[in-house]
């Protein structure tokens, strides 16, 4: 049986969008400018090239992940040979949850290895560890600290894939046509089956939903138990998580009746989120969302029960929740919160205004803004009128 929940799954927490910063507004144009009367491969390129790809590595660090992959295609145009530049346009692609992409770039990366710095050991380990090929990460990563690499957090990743891959050894694989299924070896062919059915079901409903399909083949990772999740201090109530990956913890013996759909419903709804929106929707309402495709739902009668006395004063507040440690009623208040939330927009103003906002978060435009222009709520009266809906004082 599935691993008991209460929750379907930790929060996914998108990086909150960064206002425009005009002064690397105004550097990028005179980069492009520049730009427009070299030849690629000469000096002067090369020399464009590494500055694009230094503000499209800052780009990508906070998590604007659309303009860190148009930057560094632009590097890499004019770099061809230029390792460093593939490895992280690579490694860009896979932030975004474009496999499909990242694999393609990352084998012409390998090729340059040779004639780039140490540094690009450290973004192939991260590359090779978002497609599950732990022993692959670690090989790059054991390069990374043999070159004298001093970055804690590569250092840390080294570490920790060392446990990972020891949880892991045996795993099996199922490839379907939108996901890389991964299974511990005590996990029953008849659960990988079935889980792979699921997922597919799940996709098609989604991305109908979304507008969307999701850019390369999601990897999902079922494990036997709760040693990975102990490992990475997931709380022993949660039994899914979506860290780029879909991981879920399945009980040896799990029957047909366990919550594993839902589950793995839930996780998907986060990857469709994160690819509508560019990785730009709010912790609450990825969370809202998720439980709404899981098959939650929150009778408006039992809001108030469920709230108690922890009903977030604003979005802002509610987001901030999902954002810092959680104990286990405080954590059932969010989601119940978020969940309710996203009932209300649902029930006043359609399904498709949530796919539409998602949509104009994709576009660039911020969360309040794309809120008004949806359904014409600021942040704080979407709030009141959900409570008078609701009945929460």
């Amino acid at each position: 049986m599935l691993a008991a929940s209460l929750l379907p799954g930790t929060p996914f927490l998108p990086q909150r969008p960064r206002p425009e910063d005009p002064a690397r507004t105004a550097a990028i144009a005179a980069l492009h400018r520049r730009a427009g009367s070299v030849s690629p491969g000469t000096p002067e390129a090369e020399r464009i090239a590494d500055e694009l790809a230094r503000i499209g590595s800052e780009e990508l660090e906070e998590g604007e992940t659309g303009r860190a992959t148009e930057l560094l295609s632009e590097a890499y145009a004019l770099d061809e040979e230029n390792g460093l530049i593939l490895a992280r346009l690579t490694l860009a692609y896979v932030r975004g949850g474009d496999f499909e992409s990242a694999r393609f770039y990352l084998k012409m990366a390998e090729e340059r290895i040779s004639r780039a710095p140490p540094e690009i050991y450290g973004l192939l380990g991260e590359i090779y560890y978002a497609l599950n090929r732990l022993e692959d990460a670690l090989l790059a990563w054991g390069e990374f600290a043999r070159f004298g690499g001093q970055d804690p957090r590569i250092l840390r990743r080294l570490v920790r894939a060392r446990d990972e891959l020891a949880l892991t050894r045996g795993q099996r694989s199922l490839q379907l046509e939108h996901f890389s299924l991964f299974a511990d070896p005590s996990v029953s062919d008849e659960t990988l089956r079935r889980a792979g059915e699921e997922l597919e079901r799940a996709y098609g409903a989604q991305s109908a939903a979304f507008g969307i399909e999701l850019p390369g083949s999601q990897v999902v990772v079922l494990y036997a138990g709760r040693a990975f999740f102990s490992l990475v201090a997931v709380p022993e109530w949660v039994s899914g998580l979506f860290d780029g990956k879909i991981r879920v913890s399945v009980e040896p013996g799990e029957c047909a009746e366990s919550p594993l759909a839902g589950v793995l419903a839930h996780e998907l709804a986060h990857a469709m989120i994160r690819q509508s929106s560019h990785d730009r929707a709010p912790a609450w309402l990825h969370e809202g969302l998720a439980q709404w495709w899981e098959g939650k739902r929150l009778p408006r009668r039992e809001i108030r029960s469920a709230l108690g006395s922890h009903a977030a004063a604003s979005l802002e507040s509610l987001d901030a929740a999902f954002r810092g440690v959680l104990d286990r009623s405080s954590a059932q208040a969010s989601y119940a919160q978020a969940l309710s939330l996203v009932e209300y927009v649902m029930a006043v103003r359609g399904a498709g205004a949530l796919a539409c906002l998602l949509a104009r978060l994709r576009d660039g435009a911020d969360f309040p803004e794309a809120l008004e222009a949806e359904t014409g709520w600021t942040d704080a009266r979407l709030v009141a009128e959900w409570r008078r809906w609701a009945g929460v004082p």
